[in-house]
């Protein structure tokens, strides 16, 4: 949470045995229970509330990398569109607008939420994204297809990337507005 952001407190009734499991999962990854309720809200408020109206399902990681090895460059392409037409669609959704900024927010949202790291990095007016997936070639090409397309699509820029089996690095060295 950003420490400019402002809090308030406020009480819950909660069932024990919830709040049981929340605090023993707290204690499992080194967190206190109220960073874990503040990441639970926030998913929530960025992801799980417009699950249901985007017609999402979660599938387990096997089935999803079994998928994407199944895609040709033609059917990777027109999955790109689709992904593509899905951000946008959550991007109005959620944030009420689509434009750069707003769809690398639902792409960096979902990537977070099924367990693909982006890190970002600015540096010698030179911006890249780092993400890692560790689900195959294919996985990376769709990735590096899809953010082109993004940037090529809503600000004319084109971006250079570099991709591994598990990881791309997106590259651009024009200043986002």
């Amino acid at each position: 949470m950003d420490p400019k952001t402002k809090t308030r407190t406020v009480s819950f009734r909660v069932p024990e045995d919830t709040i049981s499991d929340i605090e023993r999962e707290a204690k499992i990854k080194l967190v206190s229970t109220n960073v874990l309720i503040n990441q639970i809200l926030s998913k929530y408020v960025a992801w799980d509330k417009y699950e249901h109206k985007m017609r999402m399902f979660a599938i387990p990681e096997e089935i999803f990398h079994n998928i994407i090895d199944g895609l040709d460059d033609t059917h990777r392409r027109e999955t790109v569109e689709l992904a593509y037409h899905s951000i946008r669609d959550w991007a109005l959704l959620s944030k009420k607008k689509f434009d750069i900024h707003s769809c690398l927010q639902v792409l960096e949202d979902y990537c977070r939420i099924v367990g693909i790291s982006v890190d970002e990095n600015i540096s010698s007016g030179t911006r890249s994204f780092v993400i890692r997936h560790n689900l195959g070639r294919n996985l990376s090409l769709f990735i590096d297809d899809l953010v082109e397309k993004i940037f090529l699509d809503l600000v004319k820029i084109r971006v250079d990337s570099q991709i591994t089996n598990s990881t791309i690095v997106i590259t651009l060295r024009s200043k986002l507005d």
